[in-house]
């Protein structure tokens, strides 16, 4: 083997070293099964469940906005015509009731 192969060799493994030491550092975040192995199932689950959980949330939030814009005007309508009775009977004379 000649020298340069030989350098090309050695920044190839020095390259891998990094790889591993890499891959082993991203492994620390993820949970492990009863193996002690990369449990990437459970990990997934987990992420779905917070997805899930976020969709869920916002729903509620749409619905509950939805609810009191809804009854919101439905209130003012009430007390807009509350006083359009309460104004109309004033001008008629009408004795309040």
């Amino acid at each position: 083997m000649d020298h340069e192969t030989k350098q090309e060799l050695d920044k190839i493994q020095a390259m891998l070293a990094e790889i591993s030491t890499d891959m082993k550092t991203v492994g620390k975040a993820f949970p492990r099964n009863s193996l002690g192995e990369i449990d990437a199932d459970g990990h997934r689950t987990y992420h779905e469940a917070l997805i899930r959980g976020a969709r869920e949330q916002e729903q509620f939030w749409a619905s509950l906005k939805a609810d009191l814009t809804t009854k919101g005007l439905a209130a003012v309508i009430f007390v807009v015509i509350g006083l359009l009775i309460t104004g109309v009977s004033t001008k008629l004379g009408l004795p309040p009731q």
